[in-house]
């Protein structure tokens, strides 16, 4: 199997669960709204898994700003 089909295959199944939980309760414009981002999140977690990383690699954590100094 492709990646592509598999890609597809994940969305259709993820869709699907959608469909059954909420279906009744959107119009079929919304339907397709969902169908195409969740599309777009297997596509999105895919190119993260692709991201290989070494065992010492720990996440990335943001850093926020230092405030200004009170006088």
């Amino acid at each position: 199997m492709s990646e592509g089909a598999a890609a597809q295959g994940e969305a259709d199944l993820l869709f699907a669960l959608v469909r059954a939980r909420y279906g009744d309760r959107l119009a079929p414009a919304e339907l397709e709204a969902v169908r195409t981002g969740v599309a777009a999140m297997v596509e999105g977690a895919r190119a993260l898994r692709a991201v290989r990383l070494e065992n010492g690699e720990g996440p990335l954590l943001p850093r926020m700003p230092d405030l200004p100094q009170r006088p």
